[in-house]
């Protein structure tokens, strides 16, 4: 359990850093565009230097003076930031423990967001998902005639999966659709998963991006190679801001894993917690596969988003040749 913590702050400072580092880069970009703002630092600099040497020499006239100039740069500063006022002091990763990961005796959500990446991080697909984001989704992959009279095109399904995917990150926080990405292999379901985990890393959202079979699998290494309790296995699944489960359909299908799989979706489900479940099944192969209590918890919660097309990995390699 040690090592989990200690793995679990080391992901904690990775963000921090990773967060800090886009914080100065878009400062930077600011100060760039806006070079009016060096000038003002510039200026309260050399009048902090003055407001010493008049506190020193009990001026308090000219020390006052020095003061209101000083106060109308900095709301001068403001107006130039509009929207951007984070930059103008440091601004922490997680407002709510200061980045210490802890709030008195109490771990941070933070912190605990961690915990749940680190418990299923043998299994973690998000670094393999790092070059495939939205601006290198390619729709020249995609035709543009329709593969049945009177559906959109490959192409404009793909456009418009991908609009909706870019809302649903822009808007995470206030949306509570639960997602299933269904369509045939290889028409860029895993693909857009990668694109929002990308997205939504950058914000610095948990996230645990697992396929169904290799969910499973951690749920039983954990309970009966390294003897947690269930309540130790589910708290991180529940805690995490985002789940994606990949490939559902193409775990081995028992009573034990589908009473898992219902495990972890009922309890994100009555929690309020986010998931997006890809697969290449129907809804309704979904329904003739998977017992009731579970496929009624997919088929009734979830916003189908249907993807199709022909298989990208073919495609690519019949072009390579």
């Amino acid at each position: 359990m040690m090592k989990t913590y200690k793995a679990a702050y080391a992901l904690l400072l990775e963000k921090q850093n990773a967060y800090q580092f886009r914080q100065r880069k878009r400062k930077e970009t600011l100060y760039k565009n806006k070079p009016e703002l060096s000038t003002i630092d510039s200026n309260i600099n050399h009048l902090g230097i003055a407001l010493t040497r008049a506190t020193i020499a009990h001026d308090l006239g000219k020390a006052d003076a020095i003061r209101n100039k000083m106060s109308a740069l900095e709301d001068r500063k403001k107006e130039i930031c509009l929207g951007h006022e984070d930059l103008l002091s440091h601004s922490y990763f997680c407002p709510h423990c200061k980045d210490t990961g802890m709030i008195g005796s109490d771990i941070c959500q933070c912190l605990n967001q961690c915990l749940s990446e680190v418990s299923f991080s043998t299994y973690d697909l998000k670094s393999r998902a790092q070059k495939e984001t939205f601006e290198t989704f390619n729709f020249d992959y995609y035709s543009d005639i329709p593969m049945i009279e009177g559906v959109p095109s490959p192409r404009s399904n793909a456009q418009t999966n991908k609009k909706l995917m870019q809302i649903y990150c822009q808007n995470f926080d206030s949306l509570q659709d639960q997602l299933l990405f269904t369509g045939p292999p290889g028409v860029g379901k895993t693909f857009m998963s990668n694109c929002i985990v990308n997205k939504l890393a950058e914000k610095g959202y948990g996230i645990v991006y697992v396929t169904a079979a290799h969910l499973v699998s951690s749920i039983q290494d954990q309970l009966f190679k390294e003897g947690k309790t269930s309540e130790e296995i589910f708290k991180p699944l529940i805690l995490c801001d985002l789940l994606i489960i990949d490939d559902l359909g193409a775990e081995f299908s028992s009573e034990y894993s589908q009473k898992q799989l219902y495990e972890v979706i009922d309890s994100r489900l009555n929690a309020d917690k986010k998931m997006i479940i890809s697969s290449n099944l129907t809804v309704i192969k979904i329904q003739e596969i998977y017992d009731e209590r579970l496929s009624s918890r997919i088929c009734g919660n979830f916003k189908t988003i249907a993807f199709h097309g022909e298989d990208i990995r073919i495609l690519k390699v019949k072009k390579s040749r």
